[in-house]
């Protein structure tokens, strides 16, 4: 009989054979993005663009904001592989399919994993268009995960030494960037002021429906982890209004620029 992980790698091997003959460079940094940021891609030098569709295995998103392709690409004088768009939990998506990017990006042999996000802002002190450094998080979607045997620690998951870059590249290019802990939920409902109310009280600074798991996963695998979430909303008492999707994928289109300016400058330090 076939173990799962068995399908798993003969997936990822066909994925990582087609983008290699495509002609991809084996990545120093692979990056992921989120609802709305897919013009992060627009514009980068030397493109090469592999739909989804072409790439065995490779799971196809339906929600808009989300492009559906890999871009490979020179950012921030770095080797990178960038997958414009994810899928989630919330589509029916197994945990493989949400980390098939972070198997990926192993296989290929990247070190660093960059992972982004549009995020709901419940510190008091963000506002819309923030960039947020990730520096913990909170997983609150559960079910089966395909990591390696056995238990790991998840303290550190997120690189203090990317942090510190990121730090350095926002100062240096007088980007605003704002720190705290991510908690990543199953969606697709928007938090209710209950959930929110818990989300403080437990220590997060925002609110989103991704990242956890490829976390997980990177994490397990031995990448060096960045996050940023850019806040798209701020879903407090007294700055409450019923959020829609719409409203979050303008949001990241005008955070974007932001965006791709600190993880190149990022990038340029490693």
């Amino acid at each position: 009989m076939t173990h799962p992980r068995d399908t798993d790698f003969a997936a990822v091997s066909a994925a990582t054979k087609l983008l290699i003959d495509r002609g991809l460079e084996r990545p120093d940094v692979v990056v992921v993005l989120g609802s709305g940021l897919s013009s992060f891609a627009d514009g980068l030098g030397d493109a090469l663009i592999v739909p989804y569709a072409d790439i065995p295995g490779f799971p196809r998103t339906a929600v808009s904001g989300h492009r559906g392709a890999a871009v490979g690409c020179t950012l921030g004088g770095k080797r990178a592989l960038v997958f414009s768009g994810r899928v989630h939990h919330y589509e029916g998506c197994s945990p493989a399919d949400v980390t098939f990017s972070v198997l990926l990006a192993a296989e290929l042999g990247a070190g660093a994993f960059v992972i982004t996000n549009a995020s709901g802002g419940i510190d008091p002190g963000f506002d819309v268009g923030d960039l947020m450094l990730i520096s913990d998080q909170i997983a609150t979607v559960s079910g089966p995960r395909k990591l390696p045997p056995g238990t790991f620690r998840m303290a550190g998951a997120y690189s203090e030494r990317l942090r510190a870059l990121a730090r350095r590249a926002a100062a240096d290019g007088k980007i605003r960037l704002r720190e705290g802990v991510y908690m990543g939920s199953l969606g697709p409902t928007y938090e209710t002021p209950a959930e929110i109310r818990m989300a403080r009280r437990m220590g997060a600074s925002a609110v989103g429906m991704s990242t956890v798991s490829e976390v997980q996963a990177a994490h397990s695998r031995g990448l060096e982890v960045m996050g940023i979430a850019l806040i798209t909303n701020i879903p407090l008492p007294g700055r409450f209004r019923e959020t829609t999707h719409e409203e979050v994928l303008e949001a990241g289109r005008l955070g974007a620029g932001a965006l791709v300016s600190l993880v190149s400058s990022t990038l340029e330090r490693l």
